[in-house]
C-alpha cells in the first residue's frame, strides 16, 4: 500500500482554484446525482452505493486490499450489502443551499470539480437508533458525480491520496447522536 500510495501522490499533484458558486448545469448535474446515490443509501442499494465511489478511490481500495481492480466491485458490493443488512437508514438529507465549488487539475489533466455536502441521516441497528451528520464530498469528473462521505481521518488520508489538493481542505467534523 505505501508504495502506490506513494506513487500516486507523486504522479497527482493538482493545482487548485478559489472557491466558487455552482454553475446551474453543475448543480442540476449534482441535485441528481445525489438525490439517486442518498435513496440507494434509504434502500440499501449496495451496488448503486458502490457504483457512486469514484474509480481513484476504488484504484486505491483494490491495492490496499490486494485485490484485483476486476474483483473489487463484487466484493464491496458484497461487503456494503452485509454491512447495511443489518440496518435502517431513515430521513436521510443533504443541504445543498449556498455550496462553494473548488475545481482543479490533477497532473494527468483530469479536472475534477469538487463541493462538501453536508448530509444527515437517521440510523437504526440492533434496536438503537442514532442521528448522524458527516460530510460527503461530491466530487465531478468528466459529466459525472461521485461520493465519498468524510466521517473520519480513515477517509480523509484515502481522499488525499487519490485528490492531493483536498490535502489542507478542513472537514467539517462528523456527529454521532443518540435518538429515543
Amino acid at each position: 500500500m505505501r508504495l502506490i500510495a506513494g506513487f500516486l501522490l507523486g504522479a497527482m499533484l493538482a493545482l487548485p482554484a478559489a472557491a466558487r458558486p455552482l454553475t446551474s448545469e453543475e448543480e442540476t448535474g449534482l441535485a441528481q446525482s445525489m438525490d439517486l446515490y442518498l435513496r440507494a443509501i434509504g434502500s440499501g442499494n449496495a451496488e448503486r452505493i458502490v457504483k457512486g465511489i469514484p474509480p481513484r478511490i476504488l484504484n486505491i481500495f483494490a491495492g490496499t486490499a490486494g485485490i484485483e481492480a476486476k474483483n473489487l466491485e463484487k466484493t464491496l458490493i458484497d461487503q456494503t450489502a452485509a454491512m447495511m443488512a443489518g440496518s435502517r437508514f431513515s430521513d436521510i438529507a443533504a443541504d445543498r443551499a449556498a455550496l462553494d465549488a473548488g475545481d482543479a487539475v490533477l497532473a494527468d489533466g483530469t479536472a475534477v470539480t469538487w463541493v462538501v455536502v453536508p448530509t444527515a441521516f437517521t440510523a437504526e441497528t440492533g434496536g438503537a437508533r442514532t442521528r448522524n451528520a458527516q460530510p460527503m464530498l461530491a466530487l465531478r469528473e468528466g459529466d459525472r458525480w461521485y461520493f465519498v462521505r468524510i466521517d473520519g481521518d480513515q477517509q480523509k488520508q484515502m481522499v488525499t491520496i487519490a485528490y492531493p489538493f483536498l490535502s489542507e481542505v478542513r472537514f467539517p467534523a462528523a456527529t454521532v447522536t443518540p435518538v429515543q
